[in-house]
């Protein structure tokens, strides 16, 4: 048998046992054809089908919640969290893949394991100011801005940063905890000579995002402008938390909803854009648990 043809055939049985109420039978049979697709290749329709599966997996764990069968809802087993990393990394650059494997995990809430494989790509020399950023976006994601501060206070007195990232760090914590109202000294980096070797060329590709403003196309509060921090970045696409109590917004943002009117607040600037929610995840774990996260792939206005 084909790996397509076995696909198609998991696919099926994953989708009986959900339809027969066999939720946990069916939420593995979907993380096998996960594993499958992991080894397809990288196909111009594998994006699509992981999507998709990971699109009922979390059907299916809502439905869990909703009949109380997930109870306490535990961080995920060490062996999801590997199976998330690595179908979720879609780039063809190994070390580009790597971040987004580990952005993946941030994603579905599992942050403290995310901080744990962000340290080591650093030490690595992987991508540093992308990853050193997102080592601070998962702090405050834990709502420990004071692990942030001190984050970037030890990276001042070690060489895993150039002057350049970290000169580039200070503005960018410095900026979200101005937004979040917290009063923050940090230090400034001392002038010197810029190591271009160890420098950041790889940020160079979009703006930083801090924040954004975005008017809701649909529902009853069409035409207002709603405003959220952006979580998480990586290139053009964005994600932010929207609170599960606000249904309407979480309703309107269907991936795959066009958003043509979005403000876009950076440290330097601020822009107008439109974009598309391009994919939705329910958080599991940590402070912010039970809310979602929504990606949302920039385009320029």
């Amino acid at each position: 048998m084909s790996s397509q043809q076995q696909i198609k055939n998991l696919v099926k049985e994953a989708d009986v046992y959900r339809q027969q109420g066999l939720l946990a039978q069916s939420k593995e049979t979907y993380l096998k054809v996960l594993t499958l697709l992991e080894n397809t290749g990288n196909g111009g329709n594998r994006k699509k089908l992981v999507d998709a599966i990971a699109a009922r997996i979390k059907q299916v764990d809502r439905d869990l919640e909703t009949d109380k069968a997930d109870q306490g809802r535990p961080q995920l087993s060490e062996d999801v969290q590997e199976l998330i990393r690595n179908v979720f990394s879609f780039s063809p650059d190994s070390e580009k893949a790597a971040v987004e494997g580990v952005i993946a995990l941030a994603k579905f809430g599992q942050y403290e394991r995310a901080l744990v494989d962000f340290r080591k790509l650093l030490k690595k020399g992987i991508m540093p100011l992308v990853v050193a950023k997102n080592i601070l976006r998962c702090h405050l994601a834990l709502s420990s801005p004071n692990e942030a501060i001190d984050q970037y206070e030890q990276w001042l007195s070690s060489d895993l940063l150039s002057k350049q990232d970290l000169g580039n760090l200070r503005v960018f914590l410095g900026n979200i905890l101005e937004r979040k109202g917290i009063e923050a000294n940090l230090p400034v980096v001392e002038e010197g000579f810029v190591d271009d070797e160890h420098g950041s060329s790889q940020e160079s590709e979009f703006l930083d995002i801090s924040s954004v403003g975005v008017k809701l196309t649909a529902g009853p509060q069409t035409g207002q402008m709603v405003e959220f921090d952006v979580t998480f970045q990586s290139g053009n696409v964005i994600s932010v938390v929207v609170p599960s109590r606000e249904e309407e917004v979480v309703k309107s943002f269907k991936p795959g909803t066009a958003l043509p009117d979005i403000q876009l607040f950076s440290p330097i600037a601020i822009l107008r854009g439109k974009g598309t929610v391009s994919g939705k995840t329910k958080i599991k774990s940590g402070p912010q648990e039970g809310d979602y996260m929504f990606d949302i792939k920039i385009q320029s206005a």
